[in-house]
């Protein structure tokens, strides 16, 4: 049989709220949404290896192949669509049991367009990552 320690009035609530909210604290809808929205800043700001470095199987994979996914993802950047990326806002989530989340992701164009996105993530020990 378990035996827990007693727990005196508010610091024992406090306690086991505080152990619970950090066991379960990357897996939220905000923490999602801000991972998502991490990664396309990336891309925006030209951090292309930080992008790139955010898919789940990133340390995986050989130097060389992971060298030309960052080229070729600055050169996707360079199209001229993609050049007028301004910004991005995360606007809505599904979180699932299996620790996977869709985020909807409005992407913002110097020319006020904008175009609505998904982007799946996966929950792992460090974080959220791209999947």
């Amino acid at each position: 049989m378990l035996r827990f320690l007693p727990l005196k009035g508010a610091w024992g609530v406090f306690l086991l709220l505080l152990f619970f909210a950090c066991s379960r604290g990357h897996y939220t809808h905000k923490a999602a949404r801000k991972a998502a929205e991490k990664y396309y800043t990336m891309l925006i700001k030209g951090n292309y290896k930080g992008f790139v470095n955010g898919y789940a199987s990133a340390e995986d994979l050989p130097d060389d192949f992971r060298s030309q996914l960052i080229d070729a993802t600055a050169q996707f950047m360079a199209k001229d669509d993609m050049r007028r990326l301004k910004s991005v806002q995360a606007i809505s989530d599904s979180l699932l049991e299996d620790s996977t989340a869709y985020v909807m992701l409005q992407l913002n164009f110097s020319d006020s367009t904008s175009e609505q996105i998904e982007l799946a993530l996966v929950l792992l020990k460090e974080g959220w990552r791209m999947r």
